[in-house]
């Protein structure tokens, strides 16, 4: 199926990740996918491209398509919340890079730091960053992240 393309933002917006043709029954709304779990033919053999709700299901990939569209991107990845995406993000890294964080981060990401990360041998500097200037001193050779 070729990708339709329009010309105004807006008309994207509502549009891409949501052709009909994706559906069995050509809805033209796109479905609120409830499921859980999917049809396998065998255990890690998804049927329709999604195993589990989590790791995927069709509303999520309509929400996907249409925001790399909208970005002029080939992919996008949603998350259902913020500490699922930085995670997925921050286990890019490796042992021997650094990251600056500002100083009241959200707990549950300073958890992570300190009690996962940490682990990985990932460097971490915790910043004040109320003023500009500090954030210059936080940075290293190293820093691969800046996380405001």
């Amino acid at each position: 199926m070729a990708e339709q393309t329009f010309p105004q933002f807006a008309t994207d917006a509502l549009h891409a990740g949501q052709e009909p043709e994706q559906w069995n029954s050509r809805a033209v709304i796109p479905i609120i996918s409830l499921a859980t779990t999917f049809k396998q033919y065998e255990p890690g053999v998804p049927f329709s491209g999604f195993e589990y709700g989590r790791s995927g299901n069709p509303t999520r990939k309509c929400l996907q398509d249409c925001l790399a569209k909208l970005e002029n991107a080939n992919h996008c990845f949603v998350f259902s919340s913020g500490l699922g995406a930085t995670t997925t993000v921050l286990h890019t890294l490796k042992a021997g890079d650094h990251i600056v964080s500002i100083d009241d981060v959200y707990g549950g990401t300073n958890r992570y730091f300190n009690k996962v990360l940490s682990k990985f041998g990932v460097d971490l500097t915790f910043c004040d960053m109320t003023k500009p200037e500090n954030l210059k001193s936080c940075l290293k050779p190293n820093t691969k992240v800046t996380l405001i």
